[in-house]
């Protein structure tokens, strides 16, 4: 009697060849037949499937040397107790120490942001400029409408004991409660002195504006950004942040006047690639944002692809069509009559005195043909340009980043907005590239989720300015200006 051997992989997508594939092979009776089942190849970044000898096990474990903190998407990426952890921008495996004294060499235990949101400790080379600790913002004051700081009884359940000092409010190691979300985190970065103040107002007198799927006029250039808005865990559909972006667009509807349209910088949804829970998580997604009467216009990430960073989707690219794909492309720019994940919009003041290009890039789904496409839209000419892409200039490890930056640097811009860290920023290394990732994903500073305003003003110089997506006020450490080409304006 002859044995047909079905394999699965246990464990989730490998970014690099140091992750740990296990292949366990399953075997079933048939006559004199060995079935070949090969379901599923991603190179790297999938799941593999493969068929293999009768009831044999292969195992082949991480090699930590030849990477100190490989990338991951979960947990069960990392080997060894190691934790995916938000460092330097992007997730990385590091060791756990929770007792502090499991560090050595030039590691330091550091409190981290896990992938999923929660308080950690690991070990992290703080020198490291790829998976050094992530950027941290000073806290505001004491009190904090919406928030239990350390000495205040609340509903957070981070803490656990296991030889952690637990703080009234549930979390340890300093870090405050999110009452709302009974969520832990680092403490807020700006904290109104009362309640919610209510939406902003930018102009008092409106203005005027006609936005269609390919743009269309304002009578002033005028616009929001929100970006990553994916759950904590991957197919955690039930902890979906449908509060938080719910916030968001209601706070951007009842602005004043509200923006006409929003352009977001990915991340939609966290799916297994080869389920079917991205199509349940960005109908979430698109309902949450219901309130708000004006158009988005948005750009692919990482998880609109596997997950993993490095992953590259579309049509003959080594990803090819992932189930996450597929949905991001039905369900968010089907709407919008796109049929690829790369696109330009186009809005100018009726009388066209200015114009303005919004030129959305596919970094995640990156091929020949894109690059050829980027490098003439970029050459159109225009008042303003705006580059809107997932990750930041500094992910080189993504496909079409690198290749981009290239392509960008030919031609002048105004401003490159990007997402991928939970977080908000710019930076005077990256003048013209703004950060804005803090749309529901689980946040890796002390800052607090919003939205980012850019509005233009009477000399025709731009003013970006983030808002806190509970109380509505900006945090004006961030405000800055920039003229039509990038530079600083007063």
């Amino acid at each position: 009697m002859q044995c047909a051997c079905q394999t699965t992989m246990r464990g989730k997508r490998r970014e690099s060849a140091a992750r740990g594939v296990q292949i366990v092979a399953q075997c079933v009776r048939t006559a004199d037949i060995v079935a070949m089942n090969l379901r599923r190849v991603a190179l790297g970044v999938g799941f593999v499937i493969v068929s293999i000898a009768c009831s044999k096990t292969i195992t082949t474990e991480p090699d930590a040397a030849t990477s100190p903190c490989p990338p991951c998407v979960i947990d069960t990426d990392c080997a060894g107790g190691s934790i995916c952890a938000q460092l330097g921008g992007d997730s990385y495996c590091a060791v756990a120490c929770p007792n502090g004294d499991e560090c050595s060499g030039a590691l330091q235990c550091t409190a981290v942001t896990t992938i999923t949101g929660d308080s950690s400790n690991a070990c992290v080379d703080p020198s490291s400029t790829t998976c050094g600790p992530p950027p941290v913002v000073d806290a505001g004051a004491n009190k904090c409408p919406g928030y239990a700081d350390p000495n205040t009884t609340a509903g957070c359940t981070s803490c656990t004991s296991g030889g952690k000092s637990c703080q009234p409010n549930g979390c340890y190691g300093g870090w405050w409660c999110d009452t709302t979300l009974n969520k832990c985190q680092q403490p807020p970065a700006t904290c109104p002195g009362t309640g919610d103040a209510g939406a902003p107002t930018i102009y008092d007198g409106g203005i005027t504006s006609s936005i269609g799927i390919d743009g269309g006029t304002e009578s002033l250039l005028y616009f929001a950004i929100v970006g990553d808005t994916r759950p904590a865990s991957e197919d955690d559909t039930s902890h979906y942040p449908t509060t938080i972006i719910s916030t968001i667009f209601s706070n951007l509807q009842a602005t004043t006047p509200p923006p006409p349209f929003v352009v977001s910088t990915g991340d939609y949804q966290f799916s297994n690639p080869y389920q079917n829970e991205a199509a349940a998580q960005l109908a979430l997604y698109l309902n949450a944002r219901g309130s708000y009467s004006g158009i988005q216009f948005p750009v692919i990430g990482n998880h609109e692809c596997t997950g993993a960073t490095v992953s590259n989707c579309g049509a003959g690219n080594v990803n090819g069509l992932t189930n996450n794909y597929k949905s991001f492309m039905t369900l968010m720019l089907g709407p919008l009559q796109k049929t690829t994940p790369y696109y330009v919009i186009n809005v100018a003041k009726p009388d066209n005195s200015w114009t303005a290009k919004f030129v959305f890039v596919a970094a995640n789904a990156w091929d020949d043909t894109q690059a050829t496409w980027l490098d003439a839209a970029l050459a159109v000419p225009s008042t303003y340009t705006f580059i809107i892409r997932h990750e930041p200039a500094a992910t080189t490890t993504t496909p079409g980043v690198s290749p981009s930056e290239a392509i960008m640097a030919k031609y002048p811009y105004t401003l490159a907005l990007v997402g991928h860290s939970h977080e908000y920023a710019h930076t005077t290394y990256r003048p013209r590239e703004v950060i804005i990732g803090n749309g529901g994903a689980p946040l890796a500073t002390n800052q607090n989720y919003g939205f980012g305003i850019v509005a233009q003003r009477g000399d025709g110089s731009l003013a970006v300015d983030m808002y806190d997506y509970k109380a509505g006020t900006p945090d004006t450490s961030f405000h800055f200006a920039v003229n039509a080409d990038g530079s600083p304006a007063p």
